[in-house]
């Protein structure tokens, strides 16, 4: 992989240095391509229109999440920014000299990139959402496609090379992500938005607890990836170590970007799921007649509040009760986004859908 790492390095500082007046913008997409944006704000934001999209956006985030930090401690890979200071590769050679930024300092393994890999997830929901509201209000426009595609094709493409500019990831890692995300999108899609599969929830009662076994299935499988590496004598921390030696800046390491953070957010977000999306939710599909989008914008603003206030006093001094407070908030959001709040915004519609 020396020789792969070093290929990607020449790539990095031919970026760097091409596009060296496009710093801003790379930052900027940068911070809008973050993951965790997806479950903080996107998910409460389409939750405000579309229920059933909000669960299908939130399954795919939590599961490719999930996927996205396990295969990183499998494939333990390096990132650019600490690789060419660590790496024997340049013997007899001065080392590259990489940029670095305040986004930079990721504390996870590298491969495969989680910005790309949830940007790729997202723009194809979007496509799919976008084609399945036209279809379902017969209100089909035939060049929508000519107008997404490309704008589509630029979002993930600015993605990708902006976290090849802020040296996070290596090209190859950032184009798996891509790959990874495009094919996980329209499986999980094709299952939760189909009405069928709704109409099947009705009939079986038990499938929101199979979805809960899965759910916890994916909590021990990530604690068994971590105490397998432990046993194998690998350190399942040891790019956090490898952010902190070499980021120029350490107040721009930040816990979110942890693999176990991640691996807390995304596995109670899946359990959150699969004990919120149940066939109720299908009643809130995107039907704003009987939806006041006035109440679930302020109720969404309110639970996005409170619950980012209660994180942010958690206490940090004892790591295990941190995250398992943490792993509790997340567990209860899909709860308050997806239930709770179309609830309360469809309530001043409730005698009239009745009588009707």
């Amino acid at each position: 992989m020396e020789a792969v790492y070093a290929c990607g390095v020449i790539c990095i500082e031919f970026i760097q240095s091409w596009f060296k007046n496009y710093a801003e913008y790379f930052e900027n997409v940068n911070d809008l391509a973050n993951p965790h944006h997806g479950f903080e704000l996107f998910v409460p934001i389409v939750g405000i229109f579309d229920s059933v999209f909000a669960s299908q956006y939130l399954l795919c985030m939590a599961f490719g999440s999930w996927l996205n930090a396990v295969l990183k401690w499998c494939f333990l890979e390096e990132r650019p920014y600490w690789w060419v200071r660590e790496t024997t590769y340049y013997k007899g050679q001065s080392h590259p000299t990489l940029a670095q930024t305040s986004q930079t300092c990721e504390t996870g393994p590298g491969s495969p990139s989680g910005h790309s890999m949830i940007v790729a997830m997202e723009l194809l929901l979007i496509v799919m959402w976008i084609s399945h509201v036209m279809n379902d209000r017969k209100c089909y426009v035939w060049w929508w496609k000519h107008i997404t595609y490309p704008i589509c094709a630029v979002v993930l493409a600015s993605t990708m090379l902006a976290r090849l500019y802020v040296a996070a990831h290596f090209p190859h890692q950032v184009v798996l992500g891509a790959i990874i995300g495009a094919f996980l999108a329209p499986a999980l899609c094709i299952y939760i938005s189909d009405p069928a599969v709704w109409g099947h929830r009705r009939r079986d009662p038990l499938i929101q607890w199979r979805h809960t076994a899965l759910a916890l299935t994916a909590v021990v499988t990530a604690c068994a990836v971590y105490w397998g590496l432990k046993c194998l004598h690998r350190d399942p921390m040891w790019s956090v170590q490898m952010a902190f030696r070499w980021c120029e800046v350490p107040e721009n390491i930040h816990v979110s970007t942890t693999p176990v953070y991640a691996l807390v957010q995304s596995t109670g977000s899946l359990l959150g799921w699969a004990l919120a999306a149940t066939a109720a939710v299908d009643k809130y599909r995107h039907n704003t007649k009987a939806r006041s989008l006035i109440i679930a914008t302020t109720v969404q603003f309110v639970f996005v509040y409170l619950t980012r206030y209660y994180q942010e006093i958690i206490p940090r001094e004892k790591a295990w009760l941190y995250y398992l407070l943490n792993f509790v908030v997340y567990a209860a959001k899909p709860a308050l986004f997806l239930r709770v709040t179309p609830f309360l915004a469809m309530l001043p519609f409730k005698q009239k859908v009745k009588t009707s």
